[in-house]
């Protein structure tokens, strides 16, 4: 009689299920294990569930325990009465505080399971954040039984200033499930959108998919917008605590007429049908963007600042266009470069397609992840 190794009793720890890409990322990446050699909990600690819904809950055993203020050890607490009650044998920590709260929780179960990290930041935003990095967070980096990182570039950054880290760390590309991103099913829904937002049927479209935070760089794209010649248009997705301030600058430049503003978007495939490239200008923290990835299944070019590892997906004149972070007018020329010519446009379209389907899909990601969490669980 054949017997059935045991599943890998395996916690996921993450801040919170807001909609961005390392919360997509591990959400996608929880759902894909499979369940027969894995046994997944999921644990979250502040209060923002948007991709709540998006959880295989059949699959999966989620918790919520957001911390009441900043020092609150309840969530710390909560993860050690896991690890023992759960026998919990491995802990992937995505972003760096959950691998924090992990390493406080371990040292208050009976349980020891090792940690896995997955670092999604290259350019960090502030100095408090760098000096973090270098007090507290390489330390435990270099303890942890496995370090991912999402792109080539990221991991050469981070070894550059913690060599030790060679020893436990390794790339796994982020990934997305290229099907579901099929540009030929898609076309109707875009045009309804654009019907919807009374925007021409001849008119380009550029679509920014982001998060309004400052190192999204939406002021640098709006002011690159309003120096085009022609009349684009322009469609943001996302919420956040800049996005008053930038609806204030477009009526301030007169560009009203010819930029929307969606908010939060659950689906963006529609939006992305209709538009004719994507735009990325960050200029901090970006990494291997989900959005980006998103954009390229559905056949839509890029440009972006070239920040993180951009460039290990966007080639220049092949799958889309590199800027430097920060650089208005490089971003300007760059956008109207590629609205100049509809089929190169085309052309690059299809070649950012393949790429995202030979090297960066869900399956890859996923099954790359579960050879990490088995080899450190032993």
């Amino acid at each position: 009689m054949v017997t059935e190794p045991a599943r890998l009793k395996t916690l996921f720890l993450v801040p919170s299920l807001r909609r961005a890409g390392a919360q997509t990322q591990v959400v996608d990446l929880v759902n894909g294990l499979d369940s027969r050699r894995f046994e997944k909990h999921l644990f979250t600690f502040h209060t923002v569930l948007e991709l709540l819904e998006r959880i295989d809950r059949e699959q999966v055993v989620f918790y919520n325990h957001p911390r009441s203020h900043k020092f609150d050890l309840g969530p710390v607490q909560e993860i050690a009465r896991l690890i023992d009650h759960q026998g919990i044998d491995v802990i992937h920590c995505s972003l760096q505080f959950s691998l924090l709260l992990a390493w406080l929780a371990r040292r208050m179960s009976r349980r020891k399971p090792p940690l896995v990290a997955a670092i999604h930041t290259t350019v960090n935003r502030s100095l408090k954040e760098a000096l973090q990095d270098r007090l507290i967070y390489r330390h435990l980096l270099k303890r942890s039984a496995g370090v991912i990182f999402v792109c080539e570039n990221q991991r050469n950054h981070w070894l550059k200033k913690h060599p030790a880290l060679k020893r436990n760390s390794r790339v796994i590309y982020n990934g997305i499930d290229v099907a579901r991103f099929d540009p030929d099913a898609w076309g109707s829904a875009g045009q309804r959108l654009r019907a919807a937002l009374d925007i021409p049927g001849g008119a380009q479209v550029i679509a920014c998919v982001a998060g309004f935070r400052p190192e999204k760089g939406h002021g640098q794209l709006i002011d690159a917008f309003a120096g085009l010649s022609g009349t684009p248009y322009l469609v943001f997705a996302g919420e956040g605590e800049t996005r008053s301030a930038m609806e204030l600058r477009i009526r301030e430049s007169g560009l009203a007429d010819r930029v929307r503003f969606l908010g939060v978007v659950e689906d963006v495939r529609p939006l992305l049908a209709m538009a004719s490239i994507s735009v990325l200008a960050s200029t901090a923290v970006e990494t291997f963007s989900i959005a980006m990835l998103e954009s390229m299944a559905m056949g839509v070019p890029m440009v972006a600042t070239n920040i993180g590892g951009m460039g290990e997906a966007i080639l220049p004149g092949d799958t889309g266009f590199l800027v430097p972070p920060g650089d208005v007018e490089a971003l300007r020329m760059a956008i109207a470069d590629a609205l100049s010519d509809t089929r190169r446009l085309h052309d690059m379209g299809r070649a950012a397609r393949a790429l995202v389907q030979a090297r960066f899909t869900l399956e890859a990601m996923v099954e790359q992840t579960s050879e990490v969490l088995q080899a450190a669980a032993g």
